[in-house]
């Protein structure tokens, strides 16, 4: 098993966010904290991110190539160069297309590495991906259309389908998978269910008051 993290330097909604202290330790250095003894690699555009790693015996860190960074600051791409960098890093470091791959985020400074391989063992049930995700008994819409619930029928909320959300603390997949789909999600995913605090994914300065709360930062 691989674990494969982007960090940058520079981040919009919270600024320098990789870098603020939470649980005592920047951002990043909680999640390779808790990888401690892992197969770890990094691909950064931060200098003090790829120097402080060369220090770190269980990480292999690389810097992020020009174009990369260059699509990361065009307002006009719309989405994250992400794949971009998880293609390069599978080209260059996994030979194996069965080997796993994990693409835990900084940005999620409570989750474990327990909860992690705990989730990894759903690719042996038949599910070619895993992500992370929270999950809500709570009646949801889409558009102003229920999504888990029948209008009609007054229900109790103990009794609903429960709705999952996406949460970007971690991805696991095989090489296969994602050169067979260009996604760390493939046909046929398992949404993991986590919940507080790993379930803390921090996007805002609220939830970086919330993270820092959670255990007295």
């Amino acid at each position: 098993m691989k674990y494969f993290i982007y960090i940058k330097e520079k981040s919009q909604r919270v600024k320098f966010k990789n870098f603020l202290k939470v649980r005592g330790l920047p951002l990043w250095r909680n999640l390779i904290k808790e990888l401690e003894g892992q197969d770890v690699y990094i691909d950064t555009d931060s200098e003090d991110v790829y120097h402080e790693c060369q220090k770190i015996s269980h990480v292999t860190c690389y810097k992020r190539l020009e174009e990369h960074i260059k699509l990361e600051q065009d307002p006009k791409f719309k989405v994250s160069p992400a794949l971009l960098m998880i293609d390069r890093f599978l080209d260059m470091y996994v030979k194996d297309e069965h080997e796993i791959i994990v693409t835990p985020h900084v940005t999620s400074p409570f989750i474990t590495l327990q909860t992690i391989q705990s989730a990894s063992e759903k690719l042996k049930e038949g599910y070619d991906s895993v992500q992370a995700c929270t999950s809500h008994k709570e009646f949801a819409y889409y558009k102003n259309e229920p999504i888990n619930f029948d209008p009609s029928v007054v229900q109790k909320t103990q009794d609903l389908e429960p709705v999952k959300l996406g949460n970007g603390a971690f991805f696991i997949f095989t090489k296969k998978t994602f050169k067979e789909n260009n996604n760390r999600t493939g046909k046929k995913p398992f949404l993991y269910p986590i919940s507080m605090p790993e379930a803390i994914e921090i996007d805002t300065y609220e939830d970086l008051k919330i993270a820092r709360t959670w255990k007295n930062d």
